[in-house]
Parts: structure tokens; sequence; C-alpha cells
């Protein structure tokens, strides 16, 4: 799901909050508990049973405040391709902090931070699920209220040279034409940090089976049923099956969208210095121009960002697809 919407349902609301009711509740029975035991101390002298009590009432309050807000997720990963495991951890905290001071920095809605804690807290088990099956091992947290794409390119691109688009972009509208299909609430979205993917032996395994697919490939869809999405503007999902180490595993996620594209590059850029995708093209498939679908690469000899467009149909080595 990477680069899945991860938002919080109904269901999980009511589930979420019966739980809490019951801990509630048997923390008050405790406390109960606890204060009959504190009249008894004055004639017993004896304060044990009371620190007993004592502690299981902290150790509840404690498993209470990780269910209203974890301070972190965590989750093994299994590499398919060499059976190494890697245990990926989140701070919540810390990665919410992050993604505020850059949206300040940058002049754009900042997260609010409940409501993204509510998405993690309602979500929790599911993103630990995707962690574990797929290996992302960042997080880019979406604020709602976005600007248009092509305000948002200008800012994600300051500083840099003039972005390169391609003809079939530009015959799209370019940024102002340009469609996306992805939410425009808050959210937050599971990617990998790898600066390249082609040509990169320590890419993650999944987004390797992506190379040199195209979106009828990546899909598993129809052109009649991608071009019935895309008039649409529906959504286009990333479901093939792969081949790794001779077994057969299905992969289900999604691509980026330009927006959610641009944004990321940049975080990444500002955090390490160098681009994404400095090596091979990436899909987006949240995004056409046109019956077009958007794709983008960092082009390191003339140091631009570009942007262009393809059929659904067209394919190579060089170019794969973010999850």
């Amino acid at each position: 799901m990477g680069t899945k919407i991860i938002n919080q349902t109904r269901n999980m609301q009511k589930i979420t909050c019966s739980q809490l009711k019951i801990d509630l509740a048997q923390i008050k029975d405790l406390k109960n508990e606890f204060d009959l035991e504190v009249e008894k101390i004055i004639q017993t002298r004896n304060t044990e049973h009371a620190l007993a009590i004592q502690k299981k009432i902290e150790e509840k309050l404690t498993a209470t405040k990780e269910k209203i807000f974890p301070k972190e997720i965590k989750a093994i990963f299994t590499n398919p391709e060499t059976n190494e495991q890697k245990e990926i951890v989140f701070n919540i905290k810390e990665k919410i902090k992050e993604a505020q001071e850059f949206y300040k920095n940058h002049n754009l809605p900042i997260p609010k931070e409940q409501e993204i804690k509510k998405i993690f807290r309602g979500s929790k088990a599911e993103i630990q699920k995707e962690i574990a099956m797929y290996g992302y091992d960042n997080i880019l947290i979406i604020p709602e209220n976005l600007p248009s794409t092509e305000k948002l390119h200008e800012q994600m691109s300051k500083d840099y040279n003039a972005t390169w688009t391609g003809s079939n972009f530009n015959q799209g509208g370019g940024f102002t034409g340009a469609k996306t299909t992805s939410d425009s609430k808050a959210r937050i979205i599971l990617l990998h940090d790898d600066q390249n993917t082609h040509s990169n032996p320590k890419a993650n395994p999944f987004v390797k089976q992506t190379l040199n697919k195209n979106i009828l490939q990546l899909s598993g869809l129809t052109q009649e049923e991608i071009d019935r999405r895309v008039e649409n503007n529906e959504e286009v999902p990333v479901s093939f099956e792969a081949v790794i180490n001779g077994k057969k595993i299905q992969i289900k996620s999604e691509g980026f969208s330009l927006n959610e594209y641009l944004i990321f590059q940049r975080q990444y850029f500002e955090k390490t210095n160098k681009h994404l995708d400095s090596n091979g093209w990436t899909w987006l498939p949240k995004t056409r121009s046109g019956s077009r679908f958007v794709g983008s690469v960092w082009d390191p000899d003339d140091d631009q960002l570009c942007v262009s467009a393809s059929g659904a149909g067209d394919s190579s080595d060089f170019r794969g697809c973010r999850l």
C-alpha cells in the first residue's frame, strides 16, 4: 500500500472506543481496590498488597495510553531475495514534527497533529502488516488543502533549474492540466526510501519487480478498462504477480501521484542532499496528462527535474514504479 492512503474507518473508531471504555472501567475498579487497601495499611502496617495494586494500575495506564496513541510503530520485514530480516521502526511523534517543520518552511498547510495521530492510532495494525509484507521504510505525511499541482510544483522545485517537461505532458496541459485521483484529505503514505530503483541491487525487491513494466502490466487491467478509468478519473492500482527466488508473490499497492512525488522528492533532497530517481524514471500512475500517465526523473547533467507522460503500453528497462 506504499502510497496506499491509510484512513481511519468508523468501525475501527467504534472498536477503539469500546476497548477504551473497558480499560478505563478496569482502572477505576483497581483504584477503588487500592483505596480500600490504603485504609487497611493503618491497621496492618502491610503495604505489599497496595503496592502490587499500584503497579497494576500503572501498567494498565501505560497500556491504555499506548492504545490511545502509540509512541512508535515497528515490524519485522523478511527480504524475499536474501531472507534477511530487518526491524523497521517509526517514532510517530518525530515523524509528525518532521512533517510540520517541512510544510511550515515551505509555506504550505501544516498537518494537524491530532488528525494525523488519529490516523496512526486507527491504522496501527494495518501499517505494521504492510511494513512486514513489503518492507516500507519511510512514511510521508500529506496535509489537506494543498495548493494546485502548478503552485505546488513551483514551491517544491524552488532553487532548482527550470523543470524540463515532455511534449506529451505539455499537450495534456502541463502542470495545470494534470489530473490526479488521490484523496484530498490528510493522509499518511507508506513508501521506500531508496534513492534509485534502476541499477540499484540494494533497492527494495518489490520495487525492482516494477522495472520494465508498463501500466497494463503493473495494474493487471486491460487497455479498455484503463481507458474507462482514465475517462472517469478513477484509480489505476498496482496489482501484479512477481516472481522472486522462484516464488510467486502477489503485489497489491499503489503508485504515487505527481503531487505526492513532488513533496517526497523535495523532502528527500533536504534530508540527504541527493535527488530521487537520478538514474531511471518512475511512473506516477495516480496522475494523468490527457490519456497518458505521468512519469518523472532527476537529470543530474542539467540539474533539473523532468516530467513527461506516456501511454499505458509504453515500457523501458530504466523505468519502474515506486510503491
